[in-house]
């Protein structure tokens, strides 16, 4: 029962919710405040004039409503129940309360937060617009939105495209993209004539905190690498007779890093020999010793799609030839849009065959990656998508699922894997309930081994500080913790870049963390486009560079030198499988061996050639 002392203190935190929507709102930059403008359309003017539409049928209906703060501020919250088949078929749309003619440069304004939103990154997909109210509805501009729970203020430069007299133009978002809900305020557009260009007006550009050059995580964190992530070498080199070789030359270099640097890759472009596949398999080779094929496993493709079967099977034997470290993905994804139509048929039909069917295909799949895969990602998203479980108990099936992946190869380190983590203000929260669940699932008796996080970043990253911080809150669980999806989906790729070296950094410098794996790199086989480290003319963009930087250059330990009069020479390298060649005299000895945290004493044999 709410008693009324706590409906007023549910009131008045609401109000106070909506107080404080209006205060986040940025002011025009000074410089602005003495140019002649003509303001086009202000949402605090509107007398609440606006139109929202959701042309969709057969679905929940999404809601708008405006709301106002105490001194009569508009603040739209809007709720959008379920995708649509297009960003369109939500919208919120206002009109031009002052005329535009063609060419003048304006500015528009919006300051938005989400509350929820149903993507990895936590963060809203909102598209705004300025288009002609009426056929054709061409635009003069149009940018996507997204920020997360905090409010954040957005300028858009633009040009008009024509004139447009009074309720001509329509000032649009688009929110039908995806399930979320957020709140709007200040929406306002601004006409500075010929005055200005677009150049003199502000436009928002993201950052995070902790980017700065000289950022203290971050010489800690490279710190913390070269303790935790290297180890001393030992190369002793000497005759048969075991006297040392003084002057040997000795090469010590990385082979595979101990670290996971993977990617998913597309199963139709390893399965081809055409020359894009021959460029596609050459970059895979350079700069990745891991990889998961992204779609080709899932039940959809590989249940009932069998040219994606075909391209699948060559894929991973080509992956395998090749000497790649597999991951399989995924085994068991239990909403109904990630699997076929007859799955949920089945499922309502009879929910002891559907719960056989899905145990069925286990045996298939691993039948074909036993004793060849690193580890397989047993259950996706688990937190979010539960339509299985109206017709299977959740926690038992998982336990079950989890029992037969071991069962059928035992050597394959089991996974769930699951999104909303390390991006976003909510992460914490979803960090919090997924162990919760993850430790419900191992007292119930499941072999989970290791806990996947998927690392899709949006416009707006988390600070590197506070990805740190949500990781340590793994610590406890005493389980290894894999990014097993990583991008960071911007236009900016100065940004992209940036975040991209100091995620890695992050991650690299985790103790919990064994490995990070990019959710894809080329763009024409990306299902982020902007997010790939390759453009579609394999143009390296600057986030590739970063990778080859670190990943392939300062974290993959090549050393050479000369032994000591000891016949001794000392290095210092990163994990992982390493090949070593000694020359002395005419004679070359090559072998290989690990190196681990305790570190490695290698003895060399040179067998010297009878003078």
């Amino acid at each position: 029962m709410i008693t009324r002392r706590m409906f007023v203190v549910l009131a008045l935190t609401i109000a106070a919710g909506i107080m404080m929507s209006a205060q986040v709102r940025e002011p025009l930059p000074e410089n602005l405040g003495d140019i002649p403008c003509t303001v086009v359309f202000s949402s605090d003017d509107s007398g609440g004039d606006f139109r929202f539409n959701d042309s969709r049928k057969d679905v929940k209906k999404s809601e708008c409503e405006m709301k106002k703060t105490p001194d009569g501020v508009p603040v739209y919250n809007i709720k959008v129940y379920s995708s649509g088949s297009s960003q369109y078929s939500v919208g919120l749309s206002f009109r031009n309360s002052a005329p535009v003619e063609k060419g003048d440069v304006m500015l528009a304004k919006v300051t938005l937060r989400t509350l929820e939103a149903r993507q990895e990154t936590q963060e809203c997909a909102v598209y705004f617009y300025f288009q002609e109210s009426g056929q054709p509805y061409t635009k003069s501009f149009m940018t996507q939105l997204c920020t997360g729970a905090e409010w954040k203020t957005f300028y858009v430069p633009f040009v008009a495209h024509r004139d447009f007299s009074i309720g001509e133009a329509a000032i649009e978002f688009a929110l039908g993209a995806l399930a979320q809900t957020v709140e709007l305020t200040g929406i306002e557009v601004y006409d500075y004539g010929k005055a200005l260009s677009v150049e003199d007006l502000p436009k928002t550009a993201f950052t995070y905190a902790g980017r700065e050059q000289d950022a203290r995580w971050r010489k800690d964190a490279l710190e913390r690498i070269e303790k935790i992530r290297t180890a001393p070498v030992e190369i002793v080199v000497t005759d048969e007779a075991g006297k040392p070789l003084k002057g040997a030359e000795v090469v010590i270099a990385m082979r595979r890093s101990a670290f996971v640097w993977g990617t998913a890759v597309n199963e139709s472009a390893l399965a081809s020999d055409d020359s894009i596949s021959m460029i596609y398999k050459a970059r895979l080779k350079e700069y990745f010793n891991t990889a998961v094929i992204e779609n080709g496993f899932k039940a959809a493709g590989w249940a009932w799609d069998q040219k994606m079967k075909m391209n699948t099977l060559k894929a991973f034997w080509w992956l395998e030839e090749n000497g790649f470290r597999q991951r399989g993905h995924n085994l068991v994804w239990p909403g109904w849009k990630f699997n076929p139509r007859m799955t949920r048929m089945m499922a309502e039909k009879d929910p002891g065959v559907f719960r056989n069917y899905l145990m069925a295909q286990f045996y298939e799949r691993m039948a074909v990656t036993e004793g060849k895969v690193i580890a397989w990602d047993v259950v996706n998203e688990l937190m979010h998508e539960k339509d299985f479980f109206r017709y299977l108990p959740e926690n038992e099936s998982v336990v079950e699922w989890f029992r037969l992946a071991h069962e059928l190869d035992p050597d394959a380190q089991l996974f769930i894997n699951e999104y909303g983590m390390l991006n976003g203000a909510q992460s914490p929260q979803n960090i919090r309930e997924y162990l919760a669940k993850i430790d419900t699932l191992c007292s119930m008796g499941a072999p989970v081994q290791a806990i996947g996080i998927q690392g899709h970043v949006g416009a707006q990253p988390r600070s590197p500080q506070q990805v740190l911080s949500d990781l340590d809150m793994f610590i406890d669980a005493g389980l290894p913790v894999q990014i097993t999806e990583f991008d960071v989906d911007t236009e900016d790729e100065q940004l992209q870049a940036d975040y991209t070296r100091d995620f890695l950094i992050a991650a690299y410098s985790h103790p919990v963390v064994t490995g990070v794996n990019l959710w894809g790199f080329w763009e024409r086989h990306h299902w982020k486009p902007d997010a790939a480290m390759f453009r579609k003319d394999w143009s390296e963009k600057p986030n590739a560079a970063v990778w080859r930087e670190l990943v392939k250059g300062q974290w993959n330990t090549r050393e050479q030198g000369k032994t000591d009069r000891s016949g001794t020479f000392v290095s210092i390298g990163h994990l992982g499988e390493y090949t070593l060649v000694v020359t002395y005299g005419g004679m070359t000895v090559e072998k290989g061996f690990n190196l681990d945290r305790a570190g490695e004493k290698v003895s060399v044999l040179v067998k010297l050639a009878e003078k």
